[in-house]
């Protein structure tokens, strides 16, 4: 049996097969997933479809996760949605003289 050096030293992230930090659990979600998929296309369909369908996700979700890791890298993926997801225009409905006015403390 083969043996897999997962990690390559203190502070490095883990890599396995050329896939690096998330995609790991990404493609090992995808792979849990095709299971599933095969379960529930083989009760409603048949072995055939089943294994069809179980081999077209697993390779689908393989694909995207080596696809994603080479495109996006190791954070990439994590940076490119938390951009997305910052507005573009910082709008205020408020008026001046609220945005001026201090608070005073009511001290008893």
């Amino acid at each position: 049996m083969a043996t897999y050096p997962i990690n390559k030293g203190v502070g490095k992230s883990v890599e396995v097969k050329g896939l690096r930090a998330q995609y790991v659990i990404y493609a090992v979600a995808g792979t849990v997933l095709s299971f599933v998929v095969f379960f529930i296309v083989s009760l409603m369909f048949g072995q055939v479809a089943a294994v069809i369908a179980a081999v077209l996700f697993m390779a689908a979700s393989l694909g995207s996760a080596f696809y994603f890791n080479s495109k996006f890298g190791e954070t990439g993926l994590i940076k490119y949605f938390a951009r997305k997801s910052t507005p573009e225009h910082l709008s205020n409905t408020k008026r001046i003289y609220k945005l001026i006015q201090v608070k005073s403390e009511n001290k008893i």
